[in-house]
């Protein structure tokens, strides 16, 4: 989304997402700061070269983060001995852990040395360092500061929520799965791993006998959990799953779903709450984020933890709601354009975003 309003603003933009030597630039853009692994030592040398950089936090609160590793470790057995462990209970000494097995799995052995720092100093770093720094939403800032003693200055601050774009139109006819359905189901978007709570979703719908889709592809780095939700969806009856479909086909589903169901561990801003209102799709979301202020006051909230939380929501049956955007897509899209070309200055037309 934000490659594609920089290009329609005119900018030229190129990502930078592997080893490859750093491209010219003006500016940069980095994403989540909870992961410093790759982001860190590509805005240090940019910083070294006197660019500015943009910092999306995307920042999870980190005691949700820890009962959520606790409960449902992610990655399997290492998981569970590394979460479950005192190191685990630490998110910075577990994040460093988690930075290494990465490296170690992909050979990509002479990165090792970009963690030097420990994982907290590289975080502060990002953090001080940045022209800007964005988050989804006022609360993520709370956050920052409460996990990692960082207050968010004023004049790097800038609040840019999620807004809808590219998920196509409101088709009349529904998806031939949901044709197959005794009656619209509830669906719930995004990838199938530990922090969406997806097996516990998959077997509770059957204990609600409430038809349930899920849309998401499968998690690259949780292979067993995602073979163990594939045989729970097998062995149902009224769940099914489309592992992924374009991004421009969402409208459809979000039309002809009963509502939408975010039961996650863990989330900043789920983007699909808000998109699900830009339909007149009804939501129901999780405890666990901090995107609430955007939602309108009367959504129900579920406690991903508790079953009859959940199935409370499984069971209910609202109508269709007055379609909404409750983020204005033309000011986040100014927003963001405003502040690339504030940084880029002079270098504007020269060197990419």
């Amino acid at each position: 989304m934000y490659d594609q309003a920089a290009r329609d603003a005119g900018l030229n933009v190129v990502t930078w997402f592997d080893d490859s030597p750093m491209p010219a630039a003006g500016l940069f853009h980095g994403f989540n700061v909870d992961r410093p692994l790759e982001i860190y030592p590509k805005l240090v040398e940019a910083k070294r070269r006197g660019l500015p950089f943009v910092l999306s936090t995307i920042h999870c609160p980190i005691e949700w983060l820890r009962r959520f590793r606790r409960f449902e470790p992610p990655t399997g057995l290492f998981g569970r001995l590394l979460y479950r462990s005192p190191l685990g209970h630490s998110v910075p000494v577990s994040e460093a852990i988690r930075e290494v097995g990465i490296l170690l799995s992909q050979r990509r052995l002479t990165r090792l040395s970009d963690l030097s720092r420990t994982w907290s100093e590289r975080v502060r770093w990002l953090l001080n360092s940045a022209d800007r720094v964005a988050l989804l939403s006022q609360e993520e800032g709370s956050y920052l500061e409460q996990d990692l003693g960082y207050r968010v200055r004023s004049e790097q601050a800038l609040v840019l929520p999620n807004w809808v774009e590219g998920v196509g139109e409101a088709s009349a006819t529904a998806p031939p799965l949901f044709r197959e359905l005794a009656e619209p189901p509830v669906i719930v978007v995004g990838r199938i791993e530990p922090r969406k709570n997806s097996q516990r979703l998959c077997r509770l719908a059957d204990r609600a006998r409430r038809p349930v889709v899920f849309i998401g592809r499968p998690h690259p780095g949780e292979g067993r959990y995602v073979e163990a939700f594939a045989r729970i969806v097998r062995a149902s009856r009224d769940v099914r799953w489309i592992a992924g479909v374009p991004r421009s086909t969402m409208g459809s589903f979000y039309n002809h779903g009963s509502f939408l169901l975010t039961a996650s561990f863990v989330e900043v801003s789920p983007l699909v709450d808000i998109e699900a209102l830009a339909f007149g799709c009804p939501v129901a979301t999780t405890r666990y984020a901090l995107h609430h202020r955007f939602l309108p006051p009367d959504t129900p909230v579920c406690d991903p933890y508790d079953d009859e939380s959940i199935l409370e929501r499984l069971r209910w049956r609202p109508g269709r709601v007055e379609s909404r955007s409750p983020i204005d897509a033309l000011r986040c899209r100014r927003l963001l354009i405003d502040t690339y070309e504030s940084l880029l200055g002079s270098r504007e037309g020269s060197e990419p975003v």
